[in-house]
């Protein structure tokens, strides 16, 4: 008998079936499960937020301000906002969320955000000053009336992330490729500068309100909408590579090289252009709210690098149990961390009656203000599930 006739017909048909199986995309190589890097990294988002807002609210980065804070904020602002924007973008793509509760989420979000303003600024200046009346002391309740004002109309992070939802929803209708989010991240970023509200008028006092609300310049519009766009235009783009990859290792190996190269060109021209460590701080601030194209990109790179760090180092911080769970706790609750914060310092801020605190006092309030915020979540979980348990028995 010939070779082939030799040959087990259920033999060969299941090795056609394993060859194709091979070359076949398989579940288990598509990248679906919990991105750790990413989840480390938002924890971290958490104390950076602590003791940058402490310096800003309580005053403590008045001039002169310490060399130890205007480090920490220029390495800070590297990603900062950009952290939650980025891993909101990122997160969307592993959402089974629809497009219609993206776009739900979104204008909650927006609303959420002056409910925000009225609970986690004006009524704890107000509770302050009403505290200090009672013990006899001296009260300011004109600045705290001024503040009021303003923080009514207060643009945060909420009304951002609510914008960028609806902006998701509708790219998501769009069915929008990949590649085109990261064109659009790099559009915004290169057109921006020249849309940012900065000491500029129309004229027209509505209109001016309406284009500072989403590209700053009034006083009231604490970060720029236009700037965080870009930041969940890459964060969508790199989750679907992500996604798909079967190895992060060569991804992040990849990608690193082109991110270190920015930020290090950023560095260079920041540097150069500011010949102190003062000028640098003041550059940076300025930078962080009305940024430059090659800043914004250098915000995105500076986030794929802290990931790629963080992913190479997820088995050594893994190993450190009580690092592990407060990075992963940060995670988990950093809603509730950035919405009850601002209660605390705002509060002691009207108590100081809007006079700056020392260094030292926004150094020891940043821990105090977040031990005080695991209390209140504590409470208000506890609280939920009190309620919730006796909505059952009825």
């Amino acid at each position: 008998m010939s070779g082939e006739a030799q040959i087990n017909p259920g033999r060969q048909l299941e090795a056609e079936a394993q060859q194709r199986k091979t070359f076949a995309p398989k579940k288990s190589q598509v990248n679906t499960g919990r991105q750790v890097e990413f989840d480390y990294l938002k924890g971290l988002f958490i104390p950076i937020i602590l003791i940058i807002h402490a310096f800003q609210v309580l005053g403590g980065d008045a001039a002169p301000t310490p060399a130890a804070y205007q480090i920490t904020y220029i390495t800070a602002t590297m990603t900062g906002s950009a952290i939650f924007l980025f891993v909101m973008g990122l997160g969307s793509t592993y959402s089974k969320r629809t497009e219609k509760q993206l776009a739900k989420d979104g204008i909650k979000l927006i609303v959420q955000e002056f409910i925000w303003n009225v609970l986690a600024f004006i009524l704890p200046m107000a509770l302050a000053q009403l505290l200090l009346m009672l013990l006899g002391k001296e009260t300011a309740w004109d600045t705290t009336r001024d503040f009021a004002v303003m923080m009514l109309q207060y643009i945060n992070i909420f009304f951002i992330a609510g914008v960028c939802y609806l902006l998701l929803a509708l790219l998501r209708l769009a069915k929008t490729p990949t590649w085109l989010y990261f064109v659009l991240a790099l559009a915004f970023m290169v057109v921006n500068p020249f849309l940012f509200m900065k000491d500029k008028t129309t004229g027209n006092a509505v209109l001016d309100y309406i284009l500072t609300t989403f590209a700053g310049g009034r006083s009231a519009v604490s970060l720029c909408c236009l700037t965080h766009i870009p930041y969940v235009l890459f964060g969508v783009g790199f989750g679907k590579i992500l996604r798909c990859t079967q190895d992060k290792t060569r991804l992040y190996g990849l990608a690193s090289i082109p991110a270190a190269l920015i930020v290090i060109c950023y560095f260079e021209h920041a540097i150069s252009a500011n010949g102190s460590l003062d000028a640098l701080y003041a550059f940076s601030r300025t930078g962080y709210l009305y940024p430059s194209a090659l800043k914004s990109l250098a915000n995105c790179s500076c986030i794929i690098l802290a990931a790629a760090l963080l992913y190479t180092l997820r088995n050594v911080i893994s190993a450190v149990k009580p690092l592990h769970n407060l990075l992963i706790h940060f995670n988990k609750k950093t809603t509730p961390y950035y919405a009850i914060h601002p209660f605390f310092f705002c509060f002691v801020n009207s108590f100081l009656c809007y006079k700056a605190a020392s260094p030292l006092t926004c150094v020891i309030a940043a821990p105090v203000t977040g031990v005080l915020c695991r209390l209140s979540i504590l409470i208000w979980e506890r609280l939920r599930n009190k309620l919730h348990r006796e909505e059952q028995t009825v």
